[in-house]
């Protein structure tokens, strides 16, 4: 997945990670467009790239704990086909004591029309407790910095 400098498309403006991914041929599903799964495998992308810019760890190693999906909602809107290319980003939309919500959206890039758009809830968890943690202060204030915004708990 490419992460190269390219023309950010309209509809990801107000999103701070945005990255620009190629649709393999691997993707394409029997019907002939890139399957629904695909489309996950990109937000999840682009939500690991989040976590590690705002200090999450993506691989729990270090502290023990790190960031589980707690819940996702996808909503697909149009059909993308090899070849081609997307711009997925992501952003923070709500943040909790114990969770944080992000909206992601995928973006045909030659077209500039939006593909697809999740809303995710994810919890921190401390896997050697096997128990949700809540959000840390640097954590929210590292995305608050990255969004340019506060969010109030």
């Amino acid at each position: 997945m490419s992460s190269t400098e390219f023309q950010r498309p309209t509809a990801l403006q107000d999103f701070p990670i945005v990255v620009r991914i190629p649709i393999q041929w691997g993707d394409l599903d029997a019907y002939g467009h890139v399957n629904n799964v695909v489309y996950m495998k990109w937000f999840e992308h682009v939500r690991c790239l989040y976590g590690e810019r705002v200090g999450v760890e993506v691989v729990s190693r270090d502290s023990g704990t790190g960031a589980i999906v707690a819940s996702v909602q996808c909503k697909y809107l149009r059909q993308l086909n090899f070849p081609g290319d997307v711009a997925v980003g992501v952003r923070v939309c709500r943040v909790s004591i114990g969770s944080v919500s992000l909206e992601c959206l995928i973006v045909d890039e030659a077209t500039g029309v939006p593909a697809a758009q999740a809303t995710c809830d994810v919890v921190l968890y401390n896997f050697a407790q096997q128990k949700p943690v809540p959000v840390p202060d640097a954590i929210r204030e590292a995305v608050e910095k990255l969004e340019g915004k506060s969010f109030p708990v």
